[in-house]
């Protein structure tokens, strides 16, 4: 969308991303992805704008099937996470989901070990949040500090929760909520015919040729990017 001047322009963007966003939550809730509460909230940056965006969804009990959307001022959420510009996002999804769930509930991390979620991230796994008494930004900004050889990641279980997951516009976040949430199935059912394996030699190279991130890849260095240079040198 052209830069948001007006009015109009504002209530033209939030319907739209309104619309999405039932989109997004209709996919999701069908397919399964979302646990039987439906938990399914949005925050999304303006662009261009000092304004963030809050979409909420309502739980699968109350009467209105209608999401409640609310506008905040971005630069008073201090501790947002959408204030990491290195993240490179501007949307952050908060949903439950059964999987994810499970992950969060072992309180370790999340390995991504399925190439159909792999492919779209460089990001070799998701943190588990266990000290809950600081905030998301904190968490990922101390990680992002301390291991600038990884690739920053694409969400942060919320231990004993859900999971916050963030990315590029509404659809494109969810979809990712999706693709994650589908790697944390599998990865679980893989644990009964002797566990998920990590990628064999050029796996990597061939899923983020795909996407057009092996490039970019080459920028990280820690272990779980260095996969992919180890497996090129051998």
């Amino acid at each position: 969308m052209s830069d948001i001047v007006t009015e109009a322009d504002l209530i033209k963007y939030v319907e739209q991303a309104k619309a999405d966003a039932l989109h997004s939550f209709n996919f999701l809730k069908e397919t399964g992805t979302l646990s039987a509460t439906w938990t399914y909230h949005i925050t999304h940056k303006i662009p261009g704008q000092d304004k963030l965006l809050n979409i909420r969804f309502p739980w699968p009990w109350e009467k209105s099937r209608d999401p409640v959307v609310s506008i905040d001022t971005f630069s008073e959420k201090k501790d947002h996470i959408l204030h990491e510009s290195r993240i490179d996002a501007d949307t952050v999804i908060h949903a439950h989901t059964p999987y994810l769930a499970a992950w969060s509930l072992a309180q370790i991390n999340f390995p991504i070990l399925y190439v159909a979620a792999q492919r779209h991230l460089l990001a070799r796994e998701i943190p588990n949040h266990l000290d809950r008494t600081r905030s998301i930004l904190s968490i990922i900004s101390e990680r992002l500090d301390n291991h600038p050889e990884l690739a920053p990641p694409p969400a942060l279980l919320e231990s004993n929760g859900g999971a916050n997951i963030w990315g590029k516009g509404i659809i494109g976040t969810s979809q990712l909520v999706l693709l994650i949430e589908e790697a944390a199935r599998f990865q679980s059912l893989a644990e009964q015919v002797g566990g998920a394996k990590e990628y064999t030699p050029g796996a990597l190279e061939v899923q983020w040729k795909r996407t057009g991130l092996v490039e970019k890849a080459k920028q990280y260095s820690g272990r779980f990017i260095s996969d992919l240079l180890k497996q090129k040198a051998a």
